[in-house]
């Protein structure tokens, strides 16, 4: 499966997601210097960078991608950060995320933001993808629930279109003592 690996940072979502789809990142999107350096190391063989995800033309990679992962801006979203929600500058691309979703229509979509989403936009995002035809389940995690030392919760979705017969769940395991 081919990925997409937008607001790609340094890299983790598609490299989480890559296995679990036996896929790999062929196009990534991200605009800032360093991540781009660790990017460039980290996906030798990938095209170039698409870089900013603003000034994309998604019609370039219909029929190129399978699968999109997208680890949007939390910035605006994020209690430490100015919570002014999902239409903020920041966390605010997120159409620029559900516009490549529309464009290309991918098989499978798999989004990460912090779990105050669901507060401050999450409404926003379930809406957009409904409008194009996606079904989406979410859920919220915490790093200690994958073994990690520290409570930080995560929000993850896996979207779907409408018109595919593929079924996703959710299982949760009990958080590690």
């Amino acid at each position: 499966m081919r990925l997409l690996e937008l607001c790609a940072g340094y890299g983790g979502l598609g490299m989480a997601v890559a296995p679990l789809v036996n896929g790999r990142v062929v196009y990534v999107a991200e605009s800032a210097p360093g991540p781009n350096a660790v990017l460039a190391e980290r996906y030798p063989d990938a095209p170039n960078n698409l870089g900013d995800i603003r000034e994309i033309d998604w019609a370039q990679l219909v029929g190129r991608v399978d699968a999109i992962t997208a680890g949007f801006p939390c910035q605006d979203i994020s209690i430490a950060g100015n919570r002014v929600g999902i239409r903020g500058a920041r966390s605010g691309v997120w159409v620029h995320v559900a516009e490549a979703v529309r464009v290309i229509r991918p098989r499978i979509l798999f989004l990460e933001n912090v779990s105050n989403l669901r507060t401050r936009g999450l409404e926003v995002v379930i809406a957009d993808l409904a409008a194009i035809g996606y079904s989406a389940r979410w859920v919220c995690v915490r790093a200690s629930e994958a073994g990690a030392p520290h409570l930080r919760d995560r929000w993850f979705c896996i979207a779907t279109p409408e018109d595919t017969d593929c079924e996703l769940g959710v299982e949760r395991r009990a958080p590690s003592p």
